[in-house]
């Protein structure tokens, strides 16, 4: 009805007619507001017989959906409940600017008395840490299907939230737990104190103008340089002293992310500036790549970094020594690049670019390498066969988001 003025000052001049350009309007909404209702209440019956009453439930009158969340800790059967919230506003979900309102919070109660590094307040710092990330990722996920029916894609976001990025953010956190406690037998040190590291940053998606620029500036701030490759995922490489990469990634941690967690990092000892600069490997100032892998990938197997590239896709050299033998190297970590697979066989596409596409994106994003083949393209129905190579959770993580898509 707001639009109603503009539409009918063309008609103005015809009471009649902008009478009845009125009625429809008016008919139409309260249509749309019909069909609306009972879409609602369809996703509302769904949540209901999905979940158990102890898992999800719905306060009617505030129009909101709640759904209790279990963080495990990776090491024991510690965990922390955090209750997520969805509230359906009106006009949901026809309307384009009826957006599901997301919020989480921790919940009083702890599960398992094991004692570990993550229980307690260690586990429970953890959780509120990463729940803007978790949050944000649910938002993504409800703009992504605006107009439309988004309460299952949040509640299944969630959980692959969950399973995938809280897991990763604990491996980053018990590493950093670990380099703290072994810093004085670890890491390498000089007289003068100089060192030089390198950083291998993951992030889900690196898209946002502001934040692209973010990088540019934050590295030129802190004199580190090296590569940052933008869209899904995004991978930001950086090179510098070593008080200046941890400044740096502590900024760009400062920023809002859906996720974004150190996979790989180096550090080297040198005598003085001079030599610090002299093993510099990658450019001095950030470089602002494509969202192709392989140029990244490319550049940092140019600079001798193949290794620390591939911690981008969990992929860690398990070599015993430094000395090892570099062909050794290369095919120990040849060997160890995938240790799942999945060979699927798809009936037909419709959109063949589009869906590959899609499938390249889904891929990338959880660091898992894809093949598509189609056998007698000629035919009227080729087969078309799918292969995607990973890790065994990211591999499932492709297929959990193909079968939900």
């Amino acid at each position: 009805q707001a639009q109603a003025p503009s539409k009918l000052h063309a008609a103005s001049y015809h009471p009649f007619l902008a009478t009845l350009l009125w009625l429809q309007l008016i008919n139409m909404s309260a249509e749309e507001e019909d069909e609306a209702k009972e879409r609602r209440l369809a996703e509302i019956e769904f949540v209901r017989s999905a979940y158990g009453e102890d898992e999800a439930w719905v306060d009617e009158k505030e129009q909101t959906i709640y759904r209790r969340l279990l963080f495990v800790s990776s090491s024991d059967d510690n965990g922390i409940h955090v209750l997520l919230s969805l509230t359906i506003p009106d006009g949901y979900p026809i309307d384009e600017g009826a957006i599901l309102v997301i919020d989480a919070r921790v919940s009083d109660d702890a599960v398992g008395t094991s004692s570990s590094s993550y229980t307690g307040k260690n586990l429970r710092k953890v959780v509120m840490d990463s729940l803007p990330s978790m949050i944000e990722a649910c938002r993504s996920s409800a703009l992504e299907y605006v107009g439309s029916e988004s309460i299952f894609a949040v509640l299944s976001r969630a959980d692959e939230w969950i399973s995938t990025d809280f897991v990763d953010i604990l491996e980053s956190s018990s590493r950093i737990n670990t380099d703290k406690v072994d810093e004085v037998g670890t890491r390498p040190k000089c007289d003068n104190g100089l060192v030089l590291g390198r950083r291998l940053i993951h992030s889900h998606h690196i898209i946002a103008q502001s934040k692209r620029k973010a990088i540019v500036e934050l590295a030129y701030q802190h004199n580190v340089g090296g590569y940052s490759k933008i869209g899904w995922p995004g991978i930001i490489v950086i090179e510098g002293e070593e008080r200046d990469c941890i400044a740096y990634v502590d900024e760009i941690r400062s920023m809002r992310w859906q996720h974004l967690v150190v996979r790989g990092e180096e550090q080297h000892s040198v005598r003085d500036k001079q030599e610090l600069e002299q093993v510099r490997v990658l450019p001095n100032k950030m470089h602002e790549l494509g969202d192709d892998m392989s140029c990244i990938a490319e550049r940092c197997k140019d600079a001798g970094l193949e290794e620390l590239f591939l911690t981008s896709m969990k992929i860690y050299s398990k070599k015993e020594s430094v000395s090892s033998d570099a062909s050794n190297q290369k095919e120990n970590t040849k060997s160890s690049s995938y240790s799942y697979g999945a060979l699927c066989h798809v009936d037909h596409m419709r959109d063949g670019k589009g869906y590959r596409k899609w499938l390249r994106k889904a891929s990338a994003a959880a660091g898992c390498a894809l093949l598509v083949k189609a056998c007698d393209s000629n035919a009227k129905r080729p087969l078309i066969v799918v292969s995607i190579l990973g890790e065994e959770s990211d591999v499932k993580r492709v297929l959990k988001r193909w079968r939900t898509s």
